[in-house]
């Protein structure tokens, strides 16, 4: 007899593939039983399990019932109780049925009774989509029982391809991301194994399952293998775990416009004091500030005010609506301009990030679409999270900067649901590398274009790149110094390399530059900066290296003067850097202009700068 069990158990793995068959040792060991042998306990680890059952038409009534008898035989075998093992159900087909969450049962007879009377909806759909979006944000939500620091499990039944195969993806990929590792058994000879295969976690081989027929789903091998991977996943860590060692500069940007009722804004700012909580900020690691806005903007509070996230939590929880209209391009502005700055506690090398809340479309669409573009191209990650009908899509797809980063929640009660999803991703988001500038003694002067081929919003981001390269050099008098100049018609020095001396004060002297227009005299521009700019009465040091970068988006107007002009440059000893930005440059004079071919650099446009600005600023400072 014992023989016979074991014969038709290995028999079985190697007949359901070699997904299974990877674990023929593990089936072996644990499911060698006796005939009429009482269902063994599989494990006391502590986990969350959600069995997501296919409840459509495609599904014989009879067939049904033994789909609901294998869980219910799977569920007896985990030792459940609110320390141990917790279990949750749905079903789905042309909707979704919540049939209980974690914290309705504590047993598992009350579960398997539960399960026991699932009914068979019948419906002509299969919305697998639906259903993976409301394990994640439903049943694994806290105020429904989920724990924040077990294994979570789902578990997948299904007769065939989900309706919106493209959709199902993308929801399954949300709860991966959040945490939850997903099993799935295919049933029948109408499953999409390869959707199933990229519904699951990774190994597809080990977690996806296929049972030829609902009647195989009854043999023992099924509930131990399933259960036994279930009680070997290792488990959970919740996100704070995730973000220890994060270093990252996080703004808030709140919505309290008129259209939110004071008790929805309440529970905008609860959900903000929960996700912080995730934060590493205890350790000075992760800096939070907050700005909220309607008709104007206001600074609740910035980067280097609190230093513990209590602290952070109470200033969240004690912010006032004020109401007024949608002026979401002011706030996105303000997080660049004044969150963002080293003056209120913003740090070089750490992440930006930006977590935006509205409840509408902006006042001024194509005002918020500029900033968000100049957001991105600043190297600010930012997440747009919609709360109600009210929004465009569109819009909020704009102001984030990957589809991946806008969340949508029907109402604000909602929101809870999607703290941990986004605490996950914020917690992953790659920090940028810094450039090792520390110490270098440099006298760096930018040459700017501002000729009339030039458009103010062009020049505007052109501006914002050089405020940000800035501050990969040390500056502070004795290290690396910094001078500007614009050219177009005439040139015009806005500081010498002896006007600033901290970081800060160059950067806002950037930002205050105003465009004139006029014609590309590129030569004088590089005379100006050689015989007065690179001089000891405008702070020039002699036994420093000297470097100049040129910005222009266009040919010289004098290419003969321009060629001249920079081989004095290059013999007076100074290092010239070409950066060329759109199409109407011309590659061999930019390599005129530069000391060495690997000093040229081209953009396509000035919304791309910020893709040359980690590489410049590394050529920069291993000027020798």
């Amino acid at each position: 007899m014992h023989e016979l069990v074991c014969k038709r158990n290995t028999l079985t793995v190697l007949k359901m593939g070699e997904g299974v068959f990877h674990w023929l040792t593990l089936v072996i060991s644990v499911n060698i039983v006796y005939v009429g042998a009482a269902p063994v306990k599989l494990c006391d680890k502590s986990a969350d399990i959600a069995f997501l059952i296919d409840s459509s038409s495609s599904i014989w009534i009879y067939d049904f019932e033994k789909q609901i008898k294998f869980v219910q035989e799977l569920v007896k075998r985990f030792n459940i109780g609110p320390d141990t093992i917790q279990v949750a159900a749905l079903t789905f087909s042309h909707n979704v049925v919540n049939e209980f969450h974690f914290n309705d049962v504590d047993s598992a007879q009350e579960a398997s009774d539960r399960i026991g009377r699932i009914v068979h909806e019948r419906g002509n759909y299969t919305f697998t989509n639906y259903a993976l979006d409301i394990m994640r944000t439903d049943l694994f939500s806290p105020i429904n029982g989920a724990r924040a620091r077990v294994a979570k499990i789902c578990i997948l039944l299904t007769d065939g391809q989900s309706s919106y195969p493209k959709e199902t993806l993308v929801q399954a990929r949300l709860a991966k991301e959040s945490g939850i590792t997903i099993l799935a058994i295919g049933i029948g000879d109408r499953v999409d194994e390869q959707e199933l295969r990229t519904v699951v976690s990774p190994p597809a081989n080990q977690n996806y399952f296929h049972s030829s027929t609902f009647d195989r789903l009854k043999e023992k091998l099924f509930p131990e293998l399933i259960g036994q991977i279930a009680c070997d996943e290792q488990e959970d860590q919740p996100p704070v775990e995730a973000c220890q060692g994060k270093n990252a500069d996080i703004i808030f940007v709140v919505d309290m416009s008129s259209s939110i009722w004071v008790k929805h804004f309440k529970e905008e700012l609860e959900f903000l004091a929960d996700l912080v909580s995730n934060f590493d900020i205890n350790s000075g690691k992760t800096r939070v500030g907050m700005v909220t806005f309607s008709t104007a903007t206001e600074v609740q509070f910035y980067l280097d005010k609190y230093r513990s996230r209590e602290d952070v939590r109470e200033a969240i929880l004690s912010t006032q609506s004020h109401g007024g209209l949608t002026n979401t391009h002011l706030a996105l502005q303000r997080a660049r301009y004044e969150m963002f700055s080293m003056k209120h506690g913003s740090r070089r090398g750490v992440a930006h990030i930006c977590i935006v809340i509205t409840d509408g479309v902006s006042r001024i669409p194509e005002m918020t679409l500029i900033e968000s573009n100049l957001n991105h191209e600043a190297g600010i990650d930012v997440f747009a999270i919609s709360v109600g009908h009210e929004v465009d899509v569109k819009e909020l797809h704009h102001i984030a900067s990957k589809p991946e980063y806008v969340f949508e929640v029907n109402g604000y009660g909602a929101l809870k649901h999607i703290t941990n999803i986004l605490a996950v991703k914020t917690c992953q988001e790659d920090e940028p590398p810094v450039v090792a500038c520390r110490g270098k003694r440099e006298d760096v002067v930018f040459i700017v274009d501002m000729s009339s081929s030039i458009w103010v919003v062009d020049f505007q981001e052109q501006l914002k790149f050089l405020s940000d390269l800035v501050g990969f050099f040390d500056i502070n008098g004795d290290n690396a110094r910094v001078g500007l100049l614009t050219f177009s018609t005439d040139t015009r020095v806005h500081f010498y390399l002896n006007t600033y001396n901290v970081q800060e004060e160059v950067s806002k002297a950037i930002l205050a530059i105003k465009s004139e227009g006029g014609l590309t005299n590129t030569h004088l521009a590089l005379q100006k900066a050689l015989y007065e700019m690179m001089t000891p009465m405008h702070g020039s040091r002699s036994e420093v290296d000297h470097v100049i970068i040129v910005f222009t988006d266009g040919l010289s107007r004098v290419p003969r003067l321009t060629a001249r002009q920079a081989h004095k440059t290059h013999q007076a000893g100074v290092e010239v850097i070409a950066v060329g930005v759109g199409d109407r440059t011309n590659k061999a004079e930019l390599e005129q202009i530069a000391s060495r071919k690997e000093f040229v650099f081209e953009v396509s446009g000035y919304n791309t700068l910020q893709e040359i600005g980690n590489i410049l600023a590394r050529k920069t400072c291993e000027v020798t």
